[in-house]
């Protein structure tokens, strides 16, 4: 696994796995020119991070042509570590 990023990690432009964000939880984060790498990671530049989402600054990015992919890690369904789907 690669190495787990903080929010004071992140800067935008840089290349990151969307494995390396899951300990960033309720911030809005887009990655752009996205790829799969691995079996089930996706690689990709980070575009957009902010704990609060921006609708016309998020939202832009999906009317454009580039393969992006939205991640929000959403602390209430995480518990001791788990997410629990109803």
């Amino acid at each position: 696994m690669a190495d787990q990023l903080t929010l004071s990690d992140l800067k935008v432009g840089m290349k990151v796995k969307k494995s390396q964000l899951s300990n960033i939880l309720d911030t809005h984060i887009i990655l752009i020119n996205t790829e799969i790498v691995g079996d089930t990671d996706v690689e990709g530049k980070l575009v957009y991070c902010d704990t609060i989402c921006r609708e016309d600054e998020y939202e832009k990015w999906f009317h454009q042509t580039q393969p992006i992919t939205p991640i929000y890690f959403n602390s209430e369904e995480w518990e001791d570590g788990i997410v629990y789907d109803e």
